[in-house]
């Protein structure tokens, strides 16, 4: 009998992980252990060992092997290092050479999160306090347009006056975009400057820094106002900026939110899944916009979300396409654009449907159950080219108002 059968008859795979990270009990189940995987960044146990098979497996990374690789790993050792380091853990004589010549790369152990002091409630209630002062400053803002002005009047947008507290002072003078949090707790300002700011260095948003209850990258602009129209319609409208909300919420389309300047995170997604799981993407019809969009896109599909996107004409957004069409045309237009993006995701959810049919595939064993799969296909192929039918003979997305 070699060393490495001697080391399998008393070395215990449990045992020998427990060395470097603890382990739990699965459920009710007696033969899987489950811990927060070392060879990467884990922050919800997705590291399992089957006591029964000897074995361990990551769902999240995809590592796995049994005893002996788990040691090369975590130790960055090749077969003989590891050999010999169960050898002296169990007591066994150190002879004979399995040599097996794989290396693997030490694992980095994890930096340990810095601690974050707790921001006293006191804190957070004076910097609210500070900005309803604030809020209570500003003077009537009434846009031009007609249409807008009831818009602009709900979601309180206003002018800051000429003099301000030295932590407002870049607000002065500007139309000022009041952003409250899904609870409708005001936690911050945006700034437009009401001037021409090409060629200048004067910037054309400013908006609140970050506080303990303002951050940029979680919070979505029209949220507060947008929640209860995103639970009837069951989506939501994912724009880029504080103009592009308001023409949305003036035509109609009160399911609307904004990023306002800033790229859609994983805390965005995590607070519009509280509501739905269903998004389209409008972002400006430039470049930047549309890169913007398929990144979104994507990064809402990877959790979960089922996704459409309207492409505009460049350099155009809601806002000057709702001030160039009119409200009648501008409803129509992006009625027409939404049916149709509605229409590419029930197309992609039928792929979908099919491909994992296609998948198991190869797992049918019997006649029968072949026929099943491919009975259940016939369905999905049928309402597949109806859809596709419908989207042939859609209208394309550039309207005739733009094209003139």
């Amino acid at each position: 009998m070699n060393r490495k059968d001697r080391i399998k008859q008393v070395a215990r795979l449990e045992e020998v992980v427990e060395r470097y990270l603890p382990l739990k009990r699965s459920g009710s189940s007696a033969k899987t252990l489950v811990g927060l995987c070392p060879f990467h960044d884990d922050r919800h146990p997705s590291f399992c060992v089957n006591v029964k098979e000897q074995y361990y497996k990551c769902f999240a990374c995809g590592e796995g092997g049994d005893l002996f690789k788990f040691v090369q790993r975590i130790e960055g050792c090749d077969f003989r290092t590891a050999l010999k380091k169960l050898s002296a853990w169990y007591g066994l004589p150190d002879t004979e050479e399995d040599y097996q010549p794989v290396k693997y790369p030490p694992v980095r152990p994890k930096r340990q999160p810095a601690l974050v002091e707790p921001v006293s409630q006191l804190c957070i209630d004076s910097l609210l306090r500070s900005h309803r002062m604030i809020f209570d400053l500003l003077e009537t803002y009434i846009p031009e347009t007609d249409i807008l002005r009831e818009t602009y009047k709900t979601f309180e947008v206003g002018i800051a006056p000429a003099a301000l507290p030295v932590s407002y002072a870049d607000l002065c003078g500007r139309i000022i975009f009041p952003v409250r949090n899904e609870k409708g707790e005001l936690i911050a300002f945006a700034g437009r400057y009401q001037g021409e700011t090409e060629g200048t260095d004067i910037r054309k948003y400013v908006n609140s820094p970050d506080s303990p209850v303002y951050h940029k990258s979680e919070i979505l602009y029209g949220l507060y106002q947008a929640l209860e129209a995103i639970r009837e319609h069951h989506f939501v409208y994912i724009t880029e900026g504080y103009k592009d909300v308001l023409a949305m919420h003036a035509a109609g389309f009160r399911n609307t939110v904004a990023l306002c300047g800033t790229a859609l995170t994983e805390q965005h997604i995590t607070l519009l899944s509280q509501y739905t799981h269903y998004a389209i993407i409008m972002l400006d019809g430039d470049e930047a916009g549309q890169t913007n969009g398929i990144r979104s896109a994507r990064l809402l599909v990877e959790k979960g979300f089922s996704v459409g996107r309207i492409v505009l004409e460049p350099e155009h957004d809601p806002d000057s396409l709702l001030g160039m069409m009119g409200r009648e045309d501008f409803t129509g237009y992006i009625k027409r654009l939404t049916r149709f993006s509605r229409l590419e995701v029930y197309e992609t959810d039928l792929l979908r449907q099919i491909k994992r049919l296609l998948e198991n595939l190869h797992l049918a064993l019997t006649i029968t159950e072949r026929k099943d799969l491919f009975a259940g296909m016939i369905p999905l192929h049928k309402r597949l080219e109806k859809v596709t039918q419908l989207l042939a003979h859609s209208p394309v997305l550039k309207a005739e108002w733009l094209l003139d």
